[in-house]
């Protein structure tokens, strides 16, 4: 078997330290949680390399306790990983700034101050901040202040403290103290990238389902209506003297739905109102909701517009239209009747879950007898909306029809644009 080549080495050591730095991330975990138990992991795996790292350079002192006892400070590091694999994130963060302050004092011990290795409390400070979330914030403060009085103490009667280990020339010395601090600025510039990188990584991820979340909202609410919601709580509520409100319901689903499958009657009523939704889009009409198989949307609100009927006619002509280009390319004998009133209405939000933006008003209710009333493939409107729509569209008198809480009313159908040949 010939040697490994260096490229596919890398790529191992890479996917292994990826595997390492993940023990005990759960899925389920937020990313501002997830972050903490992958920073411990970072900071653990750092910790176990660079001080086996650092055991060859004590070779130079000449006496073989210190670059074995490297080794024994880097099991120090080791039960962090175990815990985060056991679910218990907060003794593992403890566990591997207890076992890093425990290791810095054992070589402090042992070898002196001569190799400035008292310089790593200045890290054990600094950890703290990185691994423990915001719910431990008296472990962190505690740990930090644990290692910045150990450094004052260190700093302060550090030459009269016992040296347990054999004295290291003064010449090694010169050699080790700059790889020491090599190691240290090592040190600190590894953990600050990794810790940086994992910040934007929960960071991107935050964005992300911040995004998802504004695009929800958005899906539910205008964009005037949605930012209005944000920036201030309270009800809100508008009147419009002027708008356009269309109806149009399915005909006879009801019966359709009873003879095919329930997957592909929504499949169907997907599509044909994923087509509405475009229609709605380009138009810049503003759909309310859909109630079963019938679709509501209106014009003029919640930005004004004077056009917002002949925009309602051009949405309802356009909707006849893919009702039966669906039906030929489906087979399915589907129908439309649509029914279009203008007037005043009063607009708003209501609820705190599942909230929509609805309207109310008589010119809901009779925009919805307009339909209900209505002929199949047929385009119903008012008298008041036909006059907002004389001279631009086609329009025929239907005559006087009796409609439901409204009495005897003149309707008219609406056969196409001005300038254009009947729909029907």
């Amino acid at each position: 078997m010939g040697a490994m080549e260096p490229g596919t080495a890398m790529v191992q050591l890479d996917r292994l330290f990826g595997r390492l730095i993940r023990i005990g991330r759960d899925p389920s975990m937020l990313p501002s949680e997830a972050r903490y138990v992958v920073l411990t992991n970072i900071v653990a795996v750092l910790a176990v390399v660079f001080t086996i790292g650092f055991a060859p350079v004590l070779v130079l002192t000449g006496a073989v306790i210190y670059p074995a006892l490297q080794v024994v400070y880097a099991l120090a590091y080791v039960p962090a990983l175990w815990l985060n694999h056991r679910r218990r994130h907060v003794a593992a963060t403890t566990s591997l700034l207890v076992g890093s302050h425990v290791a810095v004092l054992a070589q402090l011990l042992v070898g002196g101050r001569g190799y400035d290795v008292h310089l790593f409390l200045m890290l054990q400070a600094m950890l703290p901040f990185l691994v423990y979330g915001p719910r431990r914030e008296s472990w962190m403060w505690t740990m930090t202040a644990l290692a910045g009085i150990d450094l004052l103490v260190l700093v302060a009667f550090g030459d009269r403290l016992p040296q347990l280990g054999p004295a290291i020339a003064a010449d090694r010395l010169q050699i080790i103290r700059p790889i020491l601090l090599a190691g240290l600025f090592a040190t600190f510039g590894a953990v600050a990238y990794y810790a940086r990188r994992a910040t934007l990584i929960a960071e991107e991820r935050l964005d992300l389902a911040h995004q998802r979340s504004e695009d929800l909202l958005l899906n539910i609410l205008p964009p005037s209506i949605a930012g209005r919601l944000k920036a201030a709580s309270g009800t809100i509520a508008d009147g419009f003297a002027e708008v356009t409100v269309l109806f149009a319901d399915i005909v006879g689903f009801t019966t359709l739905s009873a003879h095919r499958p329930p997957a592909r009657i929504v499949e169907l009523l997907n599509e044909l109102f994923c087509h509405f939704d475009d229609l709605a889009d380009r138009l810049g009409l503003e759909k309310i909701k859909t109630i079963g198989d019938c679709y509501m949307v209106a014009s003029g609100l919640p930005e004004p517009r004077t056009d917002h009927a002949a925009a309602i006619a051009e949405m309802a002509l356009q909707m006849l239209r893919v009702v039966r280009e669906l039906a030929v390319r489906h087979g399915e004998a589907l129908d439309v009747r649509i029914g279009i009133h203008s007037g005043p209405v009063v607009a708003g939000v209501i609820g705190k879950r599942k909230f929509v933006y609805d309207l109310w008003g008589d010119t809901v209710n009779t925009a919805s007898r307009m339909e209900s009333h209505g002929l199949p493939g047929a385009i119903q409107v008012s008298g008041d909306c036909r006059r907002l729509l004389d001279g631009k569209f086609k329009l025929s008198l239907r005559g006087e029809i009796e409609v439901k809480g409204k009495g005897r009313m003149e309707t008219w159908l609406l056969e196409g644009a001005a300038d254009a040949t009947p729909t029907n």
